[in-house]
Protein backbone atom coordinates (compact mmCIF):
# COMPACT_ATOMS: atom_id res chain seq x y z
CA UNK A 1 0.00 0.00 0.00
CA UNK A 2 2.83 2.33 0.94
CA UNK A 3 4.59 1.61 -2.37
CA UNK A 4 1.37 2.36 -4.27
CA UNK A 5 1.00 5.75 -2.54
CA UNK A 6 4.65 6.58 -3.20
CA UNK A 7 4.31 5.67 -6.88
CA UNK A 8 1.12 7.72 -7.18
CA UNK A 9 2.82 10.72 -5.53
CA UNK A 10 5.78 10.36 -7.89
CA UNK A 11 3.54 10.27 -10.97
CA UNK A 12 1.55 13.33 -9.84
CA UNK A 13 4.76 15.24 -9.15
CA UNK A 14 6.19 14.19 -12.50
CA UNK A 15 3.11 15.30 -14.44
CA UNK A 16 2.95 18.55 -12.47
CA UNK A 17 6.48 19.53 -13.43
CA UNK A 18 5.88 18.33 -16.98
CA UNK A 19 2.85 20.63 -17.20
CA UNK A 20 4.81 23.58 -15.78
CA UNK A 21 7.61 22.96 -18.29
CA UNK A 22 5.07 22.89 -21.11
CA UNK A 23 3.60 26.27 -20.17
CA UNK A 24 7.05 27.79 -19.77
CA UNK A 25 8.09 26.53 -23.20
CA UNK A 26 4.88 27.98 -24.67
CA UNK A 27 5.64 31.42 -23.38
CA UNK A 28 6.81 33.76 -26.08
CA UNK A 29 10.52 34.33 -26.11
CA UNK A 30 11.49 37.98 -25.76
CA UNK A 31 12.51 39.35 -29.14
CA UNK A 32 15.82 41.07 -29.66
CA UNK A 33 16.07 44.44 -31.44
CA UNK A 34 17.63 42.70 -34.45
CA UNK A 35 14.76 40.21 -34.64
CA UNK A 36 12.19 43.03 -34.45
CA UNK A 37 13.86 44.91 -37.30
CA UNK A 38 14.01 41.70 -39.38
CA UNK A 39 10.30 41.08 -38.82
CA UNK A 40 9.57 44.71 -39.68
CA UNK A 41 11.46 44.43 -42.98
CA UNK A 42 9.34 41.40 -43.88
CA UNK A 43 6.17 43.26 -42.91
CA UNK A 44 7.15 46.21 -45.10
CA UNK A 45 7.82 44.06 -48.16
CA UNK A 46 11.00 42.08 -47.52
CA UNK A 47 14.65 43.06 -47.63
CA UNK A 48 15.41 40.73 -50.57
CA UNK A 49 12.68 42.46 -52.62
CA UNK A 50 13.98 45.88 -51.56
CA UNK A 51 17.45 45.05 -52.91
CA UNK A 52 15.89 44.26 -56.30
CA UNK A 53 14.59 47.82 -56.79
CA UNK A 54 16.19 49.71 -59.66
CA UNK A 55 14.06 52.87 -59.50
CA UNK A 56 11.71 54.20 -56.84
CA UNK A 57 9.70 57.38 -57.32
CA UNK A 58 6.78 59.12 -55.63
CA UNK A 59 5.22 62.50 -54.86
CA UNK A 60 5.60 64.09 -51.44
CA UNK A 61 3.51 67.00 -50.20
CA UNK A 62 4.56 68.86 -47.05
CA UNK A 63 2.42 71.30 -45.06
CA UNK A 64 4.10 73.29 -42.29
CA UNK A 65 2.11 74.82 -39.42
CA UNK A 66 2.84 77.59 -36.95
CA UNK A 67 2.49 77.19 -33.21
CA UNK A 68 -0.90 78.89 -33.54
CA UNK A 69 -2.07 76.17 -35.94
CA UNK A 70 -1.93 78.33 -39.06
CA UNK A 71 -0.56 76.99 -42.32
CA UNK A 72 2.86 78.47 -42.95
CA UNK A 73 3.91 76.79 -46.15
CA UNK A 74 2.97 74.03 -48.58
CA UNK A 75 5.41 72.34 -50.93
CA UNK A 76 5.25 69.42 -53.32
CA UNK A 77 8.13 67.36 -54.70
CA UNK A 78 8.59 64.51 -57.11
CA UNK A 79 11.29 62.35 -55.55
CA UNK A 80 13.08 59.63 -57.48
CA UNK A 81 15.90 57.34 -56.43
CA UNK A 82 18.00 55.05 -58.60
CA UNK A 83 19.30 52.30 -56.36
CA UNK A 84 22.29 50.57 -57.94
CA UNK A 85 25.85 50.16 -56.72
CA UNK A 86 25.57 53.75 -55.49
CA UNK A 87 22.53 55.88 -54.79
CA UNK A 88 21.52 58.42 -57.41
CA UNK A 89 18.38 60.49 -57.54
CA UNK A 90 16.47 63.68 -58.12
CA UNK A 91 14.26 65.87 -55.93
CA UNK A 92 12.16 67.95 -58.28
CA UNK A 93 9.96 70.79 -56.98
CA UNK A 94 6.47 70.80 -58.48
CA UNK A 95 5.74 74.39 -57.46
CA UNK A 96 6.30 77.62 -59.34
CA UNK A 97 9.93 77.71 -58.17
CA UNK A 98 10.95 74.75 -60.39
CA UNK A 99 13.96 73.85 -58.26
CA UNK A 100 15.68 70.50 -58.70
CA UNK A 101 18.35 68.80 -56.62
CA UNK A 102 20.26 66.00 -58.33
CA UNK A 103 22.68 63.35 -57.09
CA UNK A 104 24.72 61.62 -59.81
CA UNK A 105 27.69 59.38 -59.04
CA UNK A 106 28.33 61.16 -55.76
CA UNK A 107 28.04 64.67 -57.25
CA UNK A 108 25.29 66.98 -55.97
CA UNK A 109 23.84 69.76 -58.11
CA UNK A 110 21.02 72.30 -58.09
CA UNK A 111 18.99 73.60 -60.99
CA UNK A 112 16.49 76.40 -61.44
CA UNK A 113 14.46 75.50 -64.49
CA UNK A 114 17.03 74.42 -67.09
CA UNK A 115 19.91 76.36 -65.53
CA UNK A 116 22.51 74.92 -63.18
CA UNK A 117 23.19 76.93 -60.04
CA UNK A 118 26.63 77.13 -58.46
CA UNK A 119 26.58 75.88 -54.86
CA UNK A 120 28.59 77.38 -52.06
CA UNK A 121 29.60 75.22 -49.08
CA UNK A 122 26.48 76.00 -47.08
CA UNK A 123 24.14 75.30 -50.01
CA UNK A 124 25.96 72.06 -50.83
CA UNK A 125 25.47 70.88 -47.25
CA UNK A 126 21.77 71.74 -47.52
CA UNK A 127 21.38 69.67 -50.71
CA UNK A 128 23.23 66.72 -49.16
CA UNK A 129 20.99 66.84 -46.07
CA UNK A 130 17.88 67.07 -48.27
CA UNK A 131 18.86 63.88 -50.13
CA UNK A 132 19.89 62.06 -46.98
CA UNK A 133 16.62 62.94 -45.25
CA UNK A 134 14.44 62.08 -48.24
CA UNK A 135 15.98 58.64 -48.76
CA UNK A 136 16.18 57.95 -45.03
CA UNK A 137 12.43 58.39 -44.62
CA UNK A 138 11.25 56.34 -47.59
CA UNK A 139 13.74 53.50 -47.08
CA UNK A 140 12.81 52.53 -43.52
CA UNK A 141 13.07 49.97 -42.04
CA UNK A 142 15.45 48.69 -44.74
CA UNK A 143 17.90 51.54 -44.22
CA UNK A 144 18.52 50.37 -40.66
CA UNK A 145 20.08 47.21 -42.11
CA UNK A 146 21.73 48.99 -45.05
CA UNK A 147 23.45 51.41 -42.68
CA UNK A 148 24.66 48.70 -40.30
CA UNK A 149 22.99 50.68 -37.54
CA UNK A 150 23.60 49.88 -33.90
CA UNK A 151 20.41 48.85 -32.12
CA UNK A 152 19.69 49.66 -28.48
CA UNK A 153 17.59 47.83 -25.94
CA UNK A 154 13.99 46.83 -26.64
CA UNK A 155 11.31 48.41 -24.48
CA UNK A 156 7.61 47.59 -24.35
CA UNK A 157 5.32 50.59 -24.62
CA UNK A 158 1.75 51.46 -25.55
CA UNK A 159 0.66 53.89 -28.28
CA UNK A 160 -2.98 54.47 -29.08
CA UNK A 161 -3.94 51.57 -26.84
CA UNK A 162 -1.75 49.10 -28.74
CA UNK A 163 1.42 47.37 -27.62
CA UNK A 164 4.60 48.56 -29.31
CA UNK A 165 8.28 47.74 -29.22
CA UNK A 166 10.52 50.79 -29.02
CA UNK A 167 14.11 50.49 -30.25
CA UNK A 168 16.80 53.16 -30.21
CA UNK A 169 18.89 53.33 -33.38
CA UNK A 170 22.46 54.63 -33.49
CA UNK A 171 24.58 55.10 -36.59
CA UNK A 172 28.29 54.75 -37.21
CA UNK A 173 29.93 58.14 -36.86
CA UNK A 174 27.24 59.53 -34.57
CA UNK A 175 28.41 62.15 -32.08
CA UNK A 176 26.78 63.97 -29.17
CA UNK A 177 25.42 66.42 -31.73
CA UNK A 178 23.88 63.78 -34.01
CA UNK A 179 20.14 63.16 -34.22
CA UNK A 180 18.97 60.52 -31.75
CA UNK A 181 16.33 58.16 -33.17
CA UNK A 182 13.83 55.87 -31.48
CA UNK A 183 11.50 53.70 -33.57
CA UNK A 184 8.16 52.25 -32.48
CA UNK A 185 7.11 48.91 -34.02
CA UNK A 186 3.62 47.44 -33.77
CA UNK A 187 3.98 44.32 -31.62
CA UNK A 188 1.58 42.35 -33.85
CA UNK A 189 2.17 43.58 -37.41
CA UNK A 190 5.77 44.84 -36.90
CA UNK A 191 5.05 47.85 -39.11
CA UNK A 192 6.77 51.07 -38.08
CA UNK A 193 4.08 53.14 -36.42
CA UNK A 194 6.10 56.12 -35.26
CA UNK A 195 9.54 57.46 -34.52
CA UNK A 196 10.95 60.04 -32.15
CA UNK A 197 13.99 62.12 -33.02
CA UNK A 198 15.97 64.44 -30.78
CA UNK A 199 17.46 67.13 -32.99
CA UNK A 200 18.96 69.63 -30.59
CA UNK A 201 17.27 71.68 -29.30
CA UNK A 202 13.95 70.18 -30.51
CA UNK A 203 12.27 66.79 -30.09
CA UNK A 204 9.91 65.59 -32.81
CA UNK A 205 7.41 62.75 -32.60
CA UNK A 206 6.47 61.55 -36.09
CA UNK A 207 3.50 59.21 -36.39
CA UNK A 208 2.57 57.24 -39.50
CA UNK A 209 -1.19 57.65 -39.71
CA UNK A 210 -1.82 55.89 -43.03
CA UNK A 211 0.05 53.39 -45.21
CA UNK A 212 0.25 52.95 -48.97
CA UNK A 213 -0.43 49.37 -50.11
CA UNK A 214 -0.42 49.88 -53.87
CA UNK A 215 3.02 48.31 -54.44
CA UNK A 216 4.67 45.13 -53.13
CA UNK A 217 5.88 47.31 -50.24
CA UNK A 218 4.18 49.06 -47.34
CA UNK A 219 5.14 52.72 -47.58
CA UNK A 220 4.02 55.69 -45.53
CA UNK A 221 1.05 57.48 -47.08
CA UNK A 222 0.41 60.08 -44.38
CA UNK A 223 2.51 61.25 -41.44
CA UNK A 224 2.25 63.89 -38.74
CA UNK A 225 5.21 65.53 -37.02
CA UNK A 226 4.57 66.97 -33.58
CA UNK A 227 7.08 69.01 -31.62
CA UNK A 228 7.42 67.92 -28.01
CA UNK A 229 8.22 69.95 -24.94
CA UNK A 230 11.22 69.13 -22.75
CA UNK A 231 8.89 67.10 -20.49
CA UNK A 232 7.95 65.00 -23.61
CA UNK A 233 4.38 66.35 -23.67
CA UNK A 234 2.93 67.62 -26.95
CA UNK A 235 3.74 71.18 -27.91
CA UNK A 236 2.13 71.59 -31.35
CA UNK A 237 1.69 69.99 -34.77
CA UNK A 238 4.59 71.18 -36.89
CA UNK A 239 4.06 69.34 -40.18
CA UNK A 240 1.86 66.96 -42.14
CA UNK A 241 3.31 64.81 -44.91
CA UNK A 242 1.45 63.12 -47.76
CA UNK A 243 3.00 60.51 -50.08
CA UNK A 244 1.38 59.27 -53.27
CA UNK A 245 1.89 57.84 -56.76
CA UNK A 246 4.55 55.33 -55.76
CA UNK A 247 6.20 53.74 -58.78
CA UNK A 248 8.78 50.96 -58.75
CA UNK A 249 10.94 49.48 -61.49
CA UNK A 250 12.74 46.30 -60.51
CA UNK A 251 16.14 45.26 -61.78
CA UNK A 252 16.13 43.01 -64.84
CA UNK A 253 17.03 39.43 -64.01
Amino acid sequence: MKKLITREFFLKTFYFFLLISFFISCEKKELTASEIVSKSMEAHGGYANWKQIDTLSFIKKTILFSKEGLKEKETKQHQSFYIGKSLNGKLNSLGTEKTSFTLTDGVYSKSLGDSLVALNEKELLFVKDAFKSAYYVVSQPFNIKESNALLGNVKDTVLGGKKMYSVTVLYNGDTNKSDQWTYFFDAQTFLIIACKVYHSPTISYIRNTKFDLETPFVFNAERESTLLKTDRNKDYLRASYFYSDFRIVFKKK
